[in-house]
């Protein structure tokens, strides 16, 4: 998949940027707060259409506006032209169309125009709460088979319902109920976790070692809430634990609870792991997720690194970009480039106060 045009109206600082990719390695130059970041956001929307600064498109929109537009071209791996056009505005839903079709349903989406983004903001990704790690498997394993998205829907639907006859007092056979949809999706939901987390585990480790030398060895580890065998086990615990629901008006135990660890040398690294390594296995794990979807969808994803090289120290810096697919389109930005003699095999776009000027 490649990014082949670009047009950006009212978004972030960018007032209209029209802009056409002809090579497969694009670096955007210039000092900070000018606009690099807000570009490559833009990309990156068009993959999930969220942002990975995690904010909400109403702060996307440029100050004094009302609207934001985005138009894609891509060209698809048999060299096919994909037109997206994604709008959202202070108020009310994002609207996109893809080749000139409304799409109504996201997991009709995800997956279609795969995108993964290396960014610094990453690397406090192993420290946050499980629900950061919980969002990007279940995002991932999202964007690479419908299936699970729609188990996922499914499954926090009936939470939702579940919690909400928790708060009012519903009796029993109102639960029990939302319980008959709940269950099985639940026992699916982990089992398809389960069944990713193996495959995920050993590109991260065959990443890690790339990066660092084979110093260490990385795997990752699922921790399952609760992990029970079948829809009869879940039936009597959700009972069991019902009246204790009740009080807290939630469902405490489920996969809504699960988390992973990254392991370094079978040690939890968030107990562990310097600096350097955080960094390195958070790389690594961006380039699991990257051949993870690239073997699910059939497809090359666009790589997008938000400054990324910076925060590395010499080693893994040269290691991480001997990594990069060499098919892969890739995005970068910075205030420099990496290394002098990289300059050649960029198309390089100056940015100044939300203006873009190729070199």
């Amino acid at each position: 998949m490649r990014l082949a045009a670009l047009n950006l109206e009212n978004f972030r600082n960018i007032e209209v940027a029209s802009l056409q990719f002809s090579g497969d390695r694009v670096f955007l130059l210039g000092p900070n707060g000018q606009g690099k970041t807000n570009l490559l956001e833009a990309i990156g929307l068009s993959s999930s259409l969220r942002s990975f600064r995690k904010t909400g498109t109403q702060d996307m929109v440029l100050e004094g506006k009302d609207q934001s537009r985005l138009f894609y071209r891509f060209e698809d791996d048999e060299g096919k032209d994909r037109d997206t056009l994604l709008s959202f505005g202070l108020r009310g839903p994002k609207t996109l169309e893809v080749d000139g079709n409304k799409i109504s349903r996201l997991g009709d989406f995800l997956g279609e125009f795969p995108s993964v983004v290396l960014s610094s903001r990453d690397f406090r990704f192993l420290r946050d709460g499980p629900s950061e790690r919980r969002k990007w498997l279940d995002l991932l394993l999202s964007s690479s088979e419908q299936e699970y998205f729609a188990v996922l829907q499914t499954f926090h639907g009936a939470l939702r319902e579940r919690n909400a006859l928790l708060r009012r007092g519903g009796g029993d056979r109102e639960i029990d109920a939302f319980e008959q949809t709940l269950i099985p999706a639940a026992v699916l939901l982990q089992t398809m976790r389960l069944e990713a987390m193996p495959a995920l585990s050993a590109i991260l480790a065959e990443s890690y070692a790339s990066l660092s030398g084979a110093k260490e060895e990385a795997r990752l580890e699922y921790k399952p809430d609760i992990l029970l065998e079948n829809e009869a086990e879940w039936s009597r615990r959700l009972q069991e634990e019902r009246s204790r629901d009740r009080v807290v008006g939630n469902t405490r135990r489920g996969p809504h609870r699960d988390d992973f660890s990254v392991l370094l040398d079978s040690r939890d690294a968030r107990s562990f792991a310097s600096e350097g390594q955080e960094k390195g296995l958070v790389l690594s794990l961006r380039l699991a997720e990257f051949s993870f979807l690239r073997e699910a969808r059939g497809r090359v994803p666009i790589l997008i690194a938000d400054d990324v090289l910076g925060e590395l120290d010499a080693e893994r810096e040269s290691n991480f970009k001997k990594l990069l697919a060499p098919e892969a389109q890739v995005f970068a930005s910075g205030t420099v480039f990496p290394s002098g003699e990289e300059e050649k095999d960029w198309e390089v776009f100056d940015v100044s106060a939300g203006a873009f000027a190729k070199s």
